[in-house]
């Protein structure tokens, strides 16, 4: 056999692996896919309580977070679905929760609920909001609040509906957001909800 020969061998040789090796990388790349979105759809179907997607299901934790202070006389940091904000002060915080929802193109009624535990402020946390996002009328309609924590609904001037409570105290404050499926209308889902932190009772997302 030529070195010519055993050259073109080599090569092709070189070349079948090659293409096997890369096969095999796109199966377990696939595979890698597919794993994901099982994972995915078991995180968002796992703190599910009742039939998915069925009027009235709960769906837990889909935002969930710990404020550890903004300010005199404590710390700045917060972990999870808060950010850590320095507002200079660590009394009298608002925490504004950005949903998914858009005053100027969204028709969707939402329920959820506020628990945890403000250490600083020695309250229980457990604030319910519901309302109606009516495009139509530029409004969150028919809404109701519940707690002690000054719950509100507002739109900021982007259109964003905001759920806000007020905290006395915000050290050492750990809390989680429920919701639930009203209606025919879309549920809020883990991620959809978004945080800010201020020392006013409205911002802008």
């Amino acid at each position: 056999m030529s070195t010519e020969t055993q050259i073109a061998s080599l090569v092709q040789a070189s070349n079948s692996l090659t293409n096997a090796v890369n096969g095999k990388i796109g199966s377990i790349d696939a595979r890698m896919d597919q794993a994901r979105a099982e994972f995915d759809q078991f995180r968002s179907l796992k703190d599910v309580v009742g039939e998915a997607g069925a009027p009235g299901t709960l769906l837990m934790s889909v935002f969930q977070g710990l404020i550890w202070g903004t300010g005199a006389p404590y710390d700045v940091g917060a972990t999870g679905g808060m950010v850590a904000t320095d507002l200079g002060s660590s009394m009298n915080v608002y925490a504004h929760f950005k949903l998914p929802f858009s005053i100027n193109t969204d028709d969707q009624m939402f329920w959820l609920n506020v628990r945890g535990y403000s250490y600083g402020s020695s309250l229980v946390l457990d604030e319910t909001f519901a309302g109606y996002v009516y495009s139509p009328q530029r409004a969150v309609l028919n809404q109701s609040c519940f707690g002690k924590f000054d719950p509100a609904i507002y739109a900021d001037a982007a259109g964003n509906a905001v759920c806000r409570i007020k905290i006395p105290n915000v050290y050492v404050t750990s809390l989680r957001i429920d919701t639930m499926q009203i209606g025919r209308y879309r549920s809020i889902k883990l991620g959809d909800i978004k945080s800010k932190l201020s020392l006013s009772p409205t911002v802008e997302f």
